[in-house]
Order: structure tokens, then C-alpha cells, then sequence
């Protein structure tokens, strides 16, 4: 009998909620293959090991949300505080909906014990949404303030999603966007 047919987003998406729900260190390859609805043996015909995938799930991911979020804060189109607002809105939803939402924080929790060489991949994502925020800062603030401004609204980010949820309770993303709107707004 043949293996059920998957595509690559599909599988990624898969593996991306089982990283996420499980950690690295909890997730198997039995239970991203049943994620996938595939045979352990059709599963390691796609993948040969749980880094080589979570690689995969990790660029993936950063492509997917780099298109959906960061991209908005590029958009010339819109005013800084538009563009931000919508940052915002989407975030809201993608964080706290979207199963993906905090799998680069999980997946760096778990690397930090033993993992290190996933802190790159990490970085990197991190370092783009800073950039994405840092652009809306620029023309009012400067570069060296606007990228440090963009840092810590990813952090105020990553710990109000870590609060939305604990205490499922998106409001804390909103609040973020709210501060981060307020700040913009009086300075241009």
C-alpha cells in the first residue's frame, strides 16, 4: 500500500504544532510522523532525523511569517502608525491563533540545553522582526534608536504572547501594539 500523499507546507505545518505543543526534546519521530498521518518509515523517507526537519520547520516558519508580518512594515504605502497598527492586528491573530505563533520561543528554551547550533535560525528570526519594527522608528527617531527601540518591542512581544498564553488572554498582545502605537504617534 502506498503512503498517503502530503505536501511540504502540510507536513511543516504538522511538525511545527508538534514542536511547538511537545518542545524539541519531547517531540519524536513517531509523533511528528503520526502528526503527519504517515508511517514511521514514509515519515524518515521525507526527513532522516528530527534537526534536519526542525531546520526546515524553522525556515519555514521565518519565510511564512516574514511574508505575513514582518513584509507589512516595509509597505511605503502606509503610514508608520498604519502599518504598525496592522503589525499589531495581525500578530494578535497569528500569535495567539496560529499554531506556529511561539514555536521560535519553545524551540529556543530547548536549545539552550543542548541545542545551541538552533540559536542561529532563532536569531535570525528574531533579528528580522526587530529590523521590520526598527523601520517604522527610523524617520522619527534615528537608526541606532530605532533599532534599539525595534529589539525591545520584539521582546515586549515575545512576553506579552508568553502571557496571551498562560493567562489565555490576548489583550496583552493588543496592549504591546497599543504602547508601541503611543510611542510612535508622539514623537511624529
Amino acid at each position: 500500500m502506498r503512503p498517503p500523499k502530503i505536501s511540504r507546507d502540510e507536513l511543516l505545518q504538522h511538525c511545527a504544532n508538534t514542536f511547538k505543543r511537545l518542545g524539541y526534546h519531547g517531540t519524536t519521530m513517531d509523533a511528528l510522523a503520526t502528526a503527519c498521518g504517515l508511517t514511521k518509515a514514509s515519515f524518515y523517507h521525507h526527513y532522516p532525523n528530527k534537526e534536519s526537519l526542525l531546520r526546515d520547520v524553522l525556515a519555514w516558519t521565518h519565510e511564512r511569517i516574514g511574508k505575513a508580518l514582518f513584509a507589512i512594515a516595509f509597505d511605503e504605502e502606509l503610514a508608520p502608525h498604519e502599518r504598525l497598527a496592522k503589525i499589531g492586528h495581525k500578530a494578535g491573530k497569528l500569535f495567539q491563533d496560529d499554531a506556529i505563533g511561539c514555536l521560535m520561543a519553545v524551540v529556543a528554551v530547548d536549545a539552550t540545553y543542548g541545542k545551541s547550533e538552533l540559536m542561529e535560525p532563532i536569531r535570525s528570526f528574531l533579528d528580522d522582526w526587530a529590523a521590520a519594527f526598527a523601520n517604522l522608528y527610523r524617520a522619527d527617531f534615528g537608526e541606532a534608536q530605532a533599532g534599539e527601540l525595534g529589539r525591545q518591542l520584539v521582546a515586549d512581544y515575545e512576553g506579552a504572547i508568553l502571557l496571551a498564553r498562560i493567562y489565555n488572554a490576548p489583550a496583552y498582545i493588543d496592549a504591546v501594539t497599543r504602547r508601541a502605537l503611543q510611542q510612535l504617534q508622539a514623537q511624529g
